[in-house]
């Protein structure tokens, strides 16, 4: 199921998910495969029950994780600092990155198959002069 994170107590050690049939499920820290999540972040979990409660998150893997809004204060010692101040890596991170990589792979490739069709082109326009040259 999807969701999004709308509350995060990480000195407790749990958050609340809002899933995509509007029902809030509780996720533990110990259920978070090593994921990293914030507020606002959007996920995938696996729902479950257990004697607690009927909603819960498990199996959780972070989607989307947008950008601040906001600008955080920069003191003199950091001031190439950007990035909020708790932002920790997690699999939206790398799948950005690595989205970027491959639209740039695809670029260059699509470019380089323009140059040999533009190069073929050439060919055979050089080829088809030179036969009537010939003839």
């Amino acid at each position: 199921m999807y969701g999004k994170v709308t509350r995060v107590f990480p000195e407790k050690g749990y958050g609340f998910i809002l899933g995509a049939d509007r029902k809030a499920y509780f996720i533990h820290y110990s259920n978070l495969d090593g994921e990293h999540i914030e507020k606002g972040y959007g996920v995938y979990f696996k729902p479950f029950q257990n004697e607690r409660s009927d909603y819960n998150a498990k199996g959780v893997i972070v989607i989307n994780a947008p950008e601040r809004r906001g600008r955080t204060v920069v003191s003199d010692r950091k001031k190439n600092h950007r990035h909020h101040r708790h932002h920790k890596p997690c699999n939206a991170d790398r799948v950005t990155v690595e989205d970027k990589k491959f639209k740039r792979f695809v670029k260059t490739f699509l470019e380089e198959q323009k140059e040999k069709t533009i190069h073929m082109e050439e060919q055979i326009v050089w080829q088809n002069t030179s036969k009537t040259w010939t003839s």
